[in-house]
């Protein structure tokens, strides 16, 4: 397995249906063209124990930790306190983030000042594409929770994604699931470090059951591939893709 991932979505909003969710889809998509795993999304509220306790969870148990939400300058943006305090660190105002502000907006409110902390020892993440740099403290990457700004400051951080793409094969059928889930399970033994996935498809008039093989090992993956073609009806097969 190559480097491995976990967001936590940070927002009573979302928990209470106010708001839905797409930064998590859109950072799992992103992660996987990239070859890192995601492990884990977590969907939490705007609380600060519950912060510090899920990032301190997941900062220790995966290699990227992607936060979403509660950075900004009203009172329910906790997630700067509640990440310093999983470390025990102090929030602490950033100078350049305070200068690039003040030179936007002027003599800075209290609410204004708020969004230069970052907790101690923190980094920023600057690109020439971002009006505002992204926060980045241990192996954290704190981003808001605005689906747009979210999107333009992962897009630059991608550039520091350096891993082995993971190879993607998918086959279409029109077949039950119980039907093919033998045929998968003697593959699934067979190729252990090959994923794979079905999924019903309802109300289709093409196929009804899509199955997906991935791996960081290409070979494995094609004999894999080859091997439950083989195993699969001529009738069944709608198509692949590559």
């Amino acid at each position: 397995m190559g480097k491995t991932a976990g967001i936590i979505i940070i927002g009573d909003e979302i928990l209470s249906g106010k708001v839905q969710d797409d930064n998590s889809f859109f950072m799992a998509q992103e992660l996987w063209s990239h070859g890192i795993q995601l492990c884990r999304i977590a969907i939490i509220p705007d609380s600060i124990d519950a912060i510090a306790e899920e990032v301190r969870n997941f900062s220790q148990r995966f290699d990227y930790v992607f936060t979403s939400g509660g950075i900004g300058p009203t009172h329910d943006d906790v997630t700067i306190e509640a990440i310093s305090k999983a470390f025990d660190v102090s929030p602490v105002i950033d100078p350049t983030l305070k200068e690039f502000l003040e030179k936007k907006q002027g003599n800075l409110s209290p609410e204004q000042l708020k969004m230069a902390e970052v907790p101690d020892g923190a980094e920023l993440v600057s690109d020439e594409t971002l009006s505002f740099p992204l926060i980045k403290f241990r192996n954290i990457f704190i981003f808001p929770g605005i689906p747009q700004l979210l999107r333009k400051k992962f897009f630059a951080l991608e550039k520091i994604f350096q891993e082995p793409l993971i190879h993607l094969k998918k086959i279409y059928l029109n077949a039950s699931e119980s039907k093919v889930a033998p045929i998968l399970n003697e593959v699934v033994k067979r190729y252990t470090n090959v994923k794979i996935g079905s999924y019903p498809i309802m109300e289709n008039r093409d196929y009804s059951l899509m199955v997906t093989l991935e791996s960081l090992d290409n070979v494995s993956l094609n004999s894999a591939f080859e091997n439950l073609l083989n195993s699969l009806t001529r009738e069944s097969l709608i198509r692949v893709e590559d």
